[in-house]
């Protein structure tokens, strides 16, 4: 449609249109004039449009660079125009996958937007799940007490927004492998699955399906524009003598005139690298002249926040440096630029200094701005977008003009790394940095012995099914081709003796095995060095390493049999196979006992009870927020890393199982903000506190023996929590009111204890559409804001499925390390499970995974439904006996360890179901994946007489908009996994695969939990539903049991 007249507001965006589609038009005659129309690349039809008559409505320059840049700006009407015209060679020529490209490079892509169906109010809802409330939360929305720095940095943020600021706003999202997956994910953060809803829909609507995300390692240093320049190259001099040499023998200096200005070593300068972007801004590492006379220097890139994961969220005047680095020339320089390498001292008690310092830096900077003189920038993190973290600056090694940069000595190890090396004697090599010898141990592919899983598992709890973990071999022989000048891994072969896992027999013997057990073999197999995965080892029973908990973290196994493919035979290792076992110590914590006599028994046991005490003086002194039941809190301390003293949880019935299973913690049934209150107002900084007059009354309340047990700064090591977001989940406009919204986020308090505190380490859980709330900006601010604290940061998304748990649970998590300390890695997953690297997108398309994905292989088999609740007694609908025998043994490894040395079993108790849905229970086949699809088509008559559809009319009547409503009335697989846990497990639930396996009910409270990795020890409080909402809402203790250990191994590294 064209409008007759435009208003005169309308007529600024009217008319570049209207001229984008006469452009537009001009080329698709240009295009279709041509016989072959794919003779016209992209740059010819720039070419072409730039050679267009003044006259020509369709006229836009005739310098060929100003036509390009029109047309990538103006590129989606363009695009949508060529995806209209009805001859297919047009819709796919060379011009269109150009212009796509020169988008893509230009960030100019478009945003697609899907949909909502509205329902009308006189229209019944046809969603069979519309009707079922979560159980409502009794928090009450209060607004956040935050300190003044998190304030300002949220309140300046939503205060100066406007929906143009994002127009070209790169999206901080994770790509998604499963739409449908995400459903069950939602429901599980506090209990909001209809805001959480919102929240994946939000995150689907700012996903661009047309984006193709560059890999992370073709980041590259952007190349200088070779623009003429009107100066010459004698305006470019040194300033003193040389000071010493590089390594070839290139004279170095400290300082150069350049278009007169001096330019020193440890100085940033501008680089013009584009006609169209900001010049980048590089830190001088040194200065030499090549043999030729060229002057030269070395320098590491200097990202703007803009330019980084922060996109709008960072300060302006904020760079980052990165270990991009390059040689320029000096006469390319533009400018010197003026960057403060920020060190502030470190801890609570220098926070108000701190401040006063920032307060005063920012008001000069606006009386700069206000002059119109140039932008005075400031750097105080390096950015890693390949780890996912911002580090602090290394100072030692920046600008040393030594001829060395620490960025290149980086680069240079991760080559080395790459290198393959065969020793002389054909009797070791190096590959991917690891050193490999005869008789070591090592995983390989299992895609190196099986063939590909057939494809027929299709509903969710069987996605793991005919994954297999690393095949366990043993190097015998290192075979090297004759005749080759350069030895490569592509052709230098292993010869291995294979060792077989228990799941290689059959699933029952998988079933009763311990997870670490292989057999030898043998079996021998040539393999190409590429199928190495890794190194392990495998060991006598006795010599592993002690596993308390159903997590494991080191690479050992444990063989004393031997098998037989041949014949199926399994049998004691005979005398005369003489099987050569790893040696040495795993790590410094193996704590096996070898009892010789009585007296070396108690002596070995007394000091374990000493190690013990030290180990709990050596904690974290941990404060955990939002705590529920204590999920995270019971890894953490599991790992041996912190110590929970004090704990705050708003929910009563979570607070008191809190309480239960964690007697020593001092815990705080309270609203949070009431005790960041009480805690700033006993320290006398009100003055730094902004909150709500209810707040203050309520602090105020507390009672003797609750103000003397506040956590107090410099008491605290670590902060953990999960705060709830729901309140972000449906804003998607901005307006006068969206900052009085966010105000009430309880991340905005949870920040604040970060802020007010300082601790040594902090901890963010949270869903996984956390990275991408309101195009990613609850994410964005929150890193915003502990760098702004002065933190390292590292974000990422992990699947609790690796590490030990039978159930698909994705997590984002954020950590952070104070400047002194060492940031903690992730944890590596050791479970096979079926689910693709957890990425999220940064500035310029590039992607970051926190860990690998372990769909192709990992250490261990992933653990099964039968392996987590096999072993658990029969008990019927709406079973409610609150203690029972356990009836049988543990009989798999991990029903062992989760089990530990309870007697009794607690909290087995199952929902009970309404007549009719126990009656489309009992009629679900008994069988992997069976769900309501496999009811009858019939009536049944209910004990009052009523005659009723089995199937409820609903769910075929939707079932073409909703997947099918796939897995609702869905029984669990033996050999699958859970589904994500829930806080309300129901048949027409968001997670509708709830009922056992083989029993006829929705499963208890203990399975749900053992689904999570909670002992059988663990208390729950309250009534069932409290119970299960208190399950839904935790992380899992194994998952956090993992993140532990790395914290404790960063810990150890800085002893």
């Amino acid at each position: 449609y064209r409008l007759g007249k435009p208003s005169k507001q309308y007529l600024p965006w009217y008319e570049p249109v209207l001229k984008t589609a006469r452009v537009a038009i001009s080329i698709i005659t240009l295009l279709k004039e041509q016989t072959r129309v794919s003779r016209l690349s992209f740059n010819d039809v720039i070419k072409r449009v730039s050679e267009f008559k003044k006259d020509n409505r369709a006229f836009i320059s005739s310098d060929p660079a100003a036509v390009e840049r029109y047309i990538v700006v103006h590129g989606q009407i363009i695009l949508q125009l060529f995806a209209e015209f009805p001859d297919e060679k047009i819709k796919k020529c060379a011009f269109v996958v150009g212009l796509a490209n020169k988008m893509e490079e230009r960030h100019h892509t478009k945003w697609l937007v899907k949909k909502k169906k509205v329902v009308h109010k006189n229209e019944p809802n046809l969603n069979p799940r519309a009707a079922m409330m979560p159980i409502a939360s009794i928090r009450k929305a209060m607004q956040a007490t935050t300190t003044r720095l998190i304030n300002r940095i949220w309140g300046e943020y939503y205060s100066n927004y406007s929906p143009e600021d994002s127009k070209e706003e790169t999206n901080c999202e994770v790509k998604d492998e499963d739409e449908n997956e995400e459903q069950e994910e939602n429901e599980d953060d506090d209990g909001d699955a209809n805001a959480e809803a919102e929240a994946e829909a939000e995150a689907d609507a700012n996903a661009n399906a047309e984006d193709k995300p560059i890999p992370m390692e073709t980041q590259k240093s952007p190349s200088v524009s070779k623009q003429p320049r009107q100066c010459s190259t004698e305006e470019v001099s040194w300033d003193g003598e040389p000071v010493s040499k590089t390594i070839s023998d290139k004279p170095l200096y400290k300082r150069a005139i350049v278009h007169g200005e001096v330019v020193v070593v440890g100085s940033a300068v501008s680089v013009e690298v584009d006609l169209y972007e900001l010049p980048a801004i590089y830190f001088v590492e040194y200065m030499f002249e090549t043999s030729k006379g060229r002057k030269m220097f070395h320098g590491r890139m200097m990202q703007r926040g803009s330019e980084t994961v922060l996109g709008n969220a960072a300060n302006e005047r904020e760079v980052f440096l990165t270990n991009n680095c390059g040689d320029f020339e000096l006469e390319d320089v533009k400018q010197t630029v003026v960057v403060d390498i920020r060190l502030r001292p470190w801890g609570y008690q220098h926070r108000k200094d701190n401040a006063n310092m920032d307060k005063l830096d920012r008001a000069e900077a606006e009386e700069r701005k206000r002059k119109g003189l140039p932008m005075e920038y400031y750097c105080k993190s390096l950015y890693w977008p390949e780890r996912g973290a911002f580090y602090t600056l290394p100072i030692d090694s920046l600008g040393l003009g030594s001829g060395c940069c620490h960025s290149c000595q980086v680069k240079d190890a991760g080559r080395a790394k790459e290198v393959f090396k065969v020793n002389s004697s054909n009797t070791g090599f190096v590959y991917k940095g690891t050193q490999y010898s005869l008789h070591d141990y090592v995983y390989v592919s299992p895609h190196q012995f099986t063939v590909e899983r057939a494809e027929t598992e299709n509903f969710k709890a069987g996605r793991n099914i005919g994954l297999k973990p690393y095949v366990v071999c043993q190097v015998l022989e290192i075979i090297v081709p004759k005749g080759q000048k350069k030895v490569c891994e592509e052709s230098t072969q292993v010869k291995v003796r294979i060792f077989f896992r228990p799941e290689d027999i059959s699933a029952e013997k998988a079933y009763s095995s311990d997870i670490r057990e292989v057999y030898y073999s043998e079996e021998t197999d040539i393999l190409f060095v590429e199928a190495i995965e890794g190194k392990c080892e495998v060991r006598k029973k006795n010599d592993l390493p002690a596993c308390n908990s159903p997590v494991i973290f080191h690479h050992v196994f444990f063989c004393d049999r031997i098998y037989d493919p041949s014949n199926g035979s399994l049998k004691q290792i005979p005398a005369q196979v003489k099987l050569r076992y790893s040696t040495g110590i795993v790590d410094s914590e193996i704590a096996y006992q070898k009892k010789k006599g009585k007296g070396k028994q108690e002596e070995s046991e007394l000091e374990v009870e000493k190690q013990q005490e030290a180990s709990q003086e050596n904690r974290l002194a941990t404060l955990d927020i939002f705590a529920g039941c204590g999920g995270l809190s019971e890894g953490l301390h599991q790992s041996g890393v912190s110590l929970t003293k004090w704990a705050i949880e708003y929910e009563e019935p979570a607070g008191d199982a809190f309480k239960l299973n964690h007697p020593e913690s001092l815990v705080f049934i309270k609203n949070c903000n009431v005790i960041l209150r009480a805690i700033m107002e006993k320290c006398g900084d009100v003055d730094d506190c902004i909150s709500t007059s209810e707040a203050a009354e309520l602090a105020a309340s507390l009672d003797e023996k609750e103000i003397n047990d506040l956590p107090l700064p410099g008491l605290v090591d670590f902060i953990n929590g999960g705060p709830p977001c729901q309140g972000f989940s449906g804003m998607n406009r901005f307006n006068h009111s969206t900052w009085s919204k966010v105000q009430c986020e309880m991340i905005l308090a949870f920040l604040s204890f970060a802020d007010y505190f300082r601790p040594r380490y902090f901890l963010l859980e949270n869903v996984r559409n956390f990275v991408s709330f309101n195009k990613g900006q609850t994410f964005k601010l929150t890193l915003a804001s502990l760098l702004e604290m002065g933190y390292q940061v590292r974000f990422g998304i992990l699947e609790a499925g690796a590490y030990g748990v039978s159930q698909s649970r994705k997590r984002a998590f954020i950590w952070a390390a104070s400047p002194e300390e060492t940031l903690p890695d992730w944890p590596e997953p050791m479970h096979v499970f079926a689910v693709p690297e957890l990425k999220v997108t940064l500035s310029h398309n590039l992607q970051y995974a926190a860990v690998r994905s372990t769909a192709s292989g990992a250490p261990f088999r992933a653990i099964t439904v039968r392996d987590t609740i096999g072993d658990l007694p029969a008990v019927g609908n709406g079973a409610s006996k609150a203690n029972l025998e356990y009836q049988s043994e543990a009989v798999s490894w991990f029903q062992k360890k989760i089990r530990g040395n309870m007697a009794v079993l607690t909290d087995h108790i199952s929902k009970e179901m309404n007549e009719l849905n126990l009656i489309r229970c009992q009629k679900i086949p008994k069988r992997p994946g069976a769900d309501w699809h496999d009811l009858p088509d019939e009536k049944v008559k209910l004990s009052t007489g009523q005659l009723v559809d089995l199937i409820p009319w609903c769910l075929p009547n939707t079932a073409k908009r909703h997947n099918q409503w796939k897995g609702l009335f869905g029984r669990l697989d033996w050999e699958g996994n859970f589904p994500t846990s829930i806080t309300d497990p129901q048949p027409m639930g968001k997670v509708g695969m709830c009922f056992h396996p083989e029993q006829d009910r929705i499963l208890t409270v203990r399975e749900c939990a053992r689904s999570q990795g909670f002992p059988d020890i663990y208390k729950f409080a309250g009534n069932i539903q409290h119970k299960h909402r208190q399950i839904g809402n935790a992380v899992p203790p194994p998952l956090a049991f993992a993140l532990g250990r790395k914290l404790k191994e960063a810990l150890d590294s800085k002893k």
